[in-house]
């Protein structure tokens, strides 16, 4: 083998190398976004569930006792 040879068959292994590590790139961007995207959603749901939870009198308490305001931690 002659040194341009090497050198082609270097070049054509570097360029395989490049568009694989393109499609595995892309997937991994690809399942982030869908991930961080689920994500935001249930963080949402959640975020409601305890807002309708807070809003909601206490079943022990009677109607004219005002709302309980949960404490921040």
């Amino acid at each position: 083998m002659t040194a341009l040879q090497l050198v082609v068959a270097d070049a054509q292994t570097k360029s395989a190398n490049g568009a694989e590590g393109l499609v595995v790139f892309l997937f991994l961007a690809i399942a982030l976004f869908f991930l961080l995207r689920s994500m935001t959603k249930h963080l949402r749901k959640a975020q409601l569930m305890k807002m309708n939870e807070a809003a909601e009198p206490a079943p022990d308490a009677s109607p004219d006792d005002p709302p309980q305001v949960p404490s921040q931690p």
